[in-house]
């Protein structure tokens, strides 16, 4: 799992990293050539208008300097006057400048040896007026800029300027490759660091992984370490902790809840076993009866029933799709309850009348909570103690309300009254499964409802809180 771990995690992030560092470097390799180059073109083109400019400006003078005195001047004046300003402003090793006569030309005898070369053979590309362009050459790109030269009212000569781009692009190249292995020594140590911080910086995920892979969920007490600091992996190892402990309380809930469901189906199948047995081998001396025997095995089959009834309801209750919720008239509970509670023929119970209001729930599901209450009032407090069903409008929810004067519940018995088999009873033949206030409170819920109880010296009280419907009149 570790291997595994570090073959895809690790890797996986460090040639990421390593990639995006190539790239960033590349980039500026190529924009750091790109940008000499553009430069040295900038740098080019402004020599040839500055050439274009002077020329322009300074040929016409020198023309009219040679002319006679009836202001005209042979091609030999021309000529001679021509070769007098490009004495006086040669080329350079940046450019190389070419006057046009008609159908000669004069050139610089400085400039770049490659378009002395051209011009020499007469290879020169021609450019446009007034334009500086780009041309292709034997000799490479070049920058040329043309423009005719005006004396006196008329066209004298052309002039062209030329300057080769490949030194800029040789610089710009020159830039890149330097750079580029530049570059890649830097890749090499900066990539050697990143893996052994990325290694370091992951030393918790392997540790986590490894403290994950030892939980053994027969002993849930164990924890990964906490690394210091709030970064992700801090916060990864909390919240992998607070899993286990969820993990470890709903394990332990398991647990308690199969041992007692374990021993409260053990003791009634016990008990109607052995009366089954007995009934096997009963005779007239034994002093009991077929039918005693048999009524025994059957209370404790019902009883058995019951709590497997129980386990049932709890479970439902908690799902809402077991639960109709409607308008639900509250006098109509009560008499439901009447009746049900008139079949176990008990003392002392007083089911006060519901006034005509109307909630929100299940009228099957809230009865049945209702009797639960009372058979747990009734079965938890002493014979005779007077019990009490009411019903009270409260604002926007109605209360339902059962009520006992009994002794109260221990404090520590109280506080985990809902909770699965809590029972104040769990011997001799009262004893009870301890599942009637959970299955109560899992309707109440299911039905958008709350339970509330108070309990103390003077008695004890559960309330079944539910919405009440906007228009509480029948």
């Amino acid at each position: 799992m570790l291997g595994s771990l570090k073959g895809s995690l690790f890797l996986r992030i460090a040639a990421i990293a390593i990639a995006t560092l190539a790239v960033t470097m590349l980039a500026a390799a190529l924009l750091t050539a790109q940008l000499i180059r553009v430069e040295q073109r900038q740098d080019l083109d402004s020599v040839l208008r500055r050439e274009v400019s002077a020329l322009a400006l300074g040929l016409p003078d020198q023309l009219s300097a040679a002319a006679g005195s009836d202001g005209t001047a042979d091609a030999a004046q021309v000529d001679r006057a021509v070769q007098q300003y490009l004495a006086l402003h040669p080329g350079s090793q940046q450019h190389l400048t070419v006057i046009t006569l008609g159908s000669r030309t004069i050139s610089t005898q400085d400039g770049p040896p490659e378009l002395v070369e051209l011009n020499r053979s007469g290879a020169l590309p021609a450019g446009v007026d007034g334009r500086l362009l780009t041309v292709s050459s034997k000799a490479g790109p070049l920058r040329v800029l043309r423009t005719p030269v005006v004396s006196r009212g008329a066209q004298v000569a052309v002039v062209s300027v030329y300057g080769p781009l490949a030194p800029g692009l040789d610089q710009a190249r020159q830039a890149f490759v330097r750079i580029g292995l530049a570059s890649a020594v830097g890749l090499v140590l900066g990539g050697v660091v990143l893996l052994l911080a990325l290694r370091k910086a992951l030393r918790p995920v392997h540790e986590l992984a490894d403290a994950a892979r030892s939980v053994d969920l027969r002993d849930l007490s164990s924890r990964v370490p906490e690394p210091g600091g709030n970064d992700e992996v801090a916060a990864m190892a909390a919240e992998f902790n607070r899993m286990l402990d969820r993990i470890h309380a709903d394990e332990q809930k398991r647990t308690e809840l199969l041992a007692a469901i374990s021993h409260e189906l053990r003791t009634p199948l016990a008990v109607a076993r052995g009366h089954l047995e007995l009934l096997e081998t009963l005779g007239p001396e034994e002093g009991k009866t077929a039918a005693d025997t048999a009524a025994v095995a059957r209370r404790e089959l019902d009883r058995l029933g019951r709590i497997v009834d129980d386990l049932t309801a709890l479970n439902a209750g908690a799902d809402s799709a077991e639960v109709e919720i409607g308008p639900v008239f509250a006098p109509d509970v009560i008499d439901a309850l009447r009746d049900r509670v008139a079949g176990l023929a008990y003392a002392d119970v007083e089911i006060r009348d519901a006034p005509p209001i109307i909630v929100l729930g299940d009228e099957d599901r809230l009865t049945q909570a209702l009797l639960a209450l009372v058979v747990n009032a009734r079965t938890h407090t002493p014979q005779g103690t007077p019990t009490s069903v009411q019903v009270e409008s409260v604002k926007d929810h109605v209360e339902f309300r059962v009520l006992d004067a009994g002794p109260g519940l221990d404090p520590e018995v109280a506080q985990r009254a809902f909770d699965p088999f809590v029972t104040t009873k769990s011997l001799g033949t009262t004893r009870t499964s301890g599942l009637g206030l959970s299955v109560v409170k899992a309707l109440t819920e299911a039905q958008g409802g709350t339970i509330i109880l108070h309990t103390g010296a003077s008695g004890t009280s559960v309330t079944v809180m539910l919405p009440q419907a906007l228009d509480s009149h029948p």
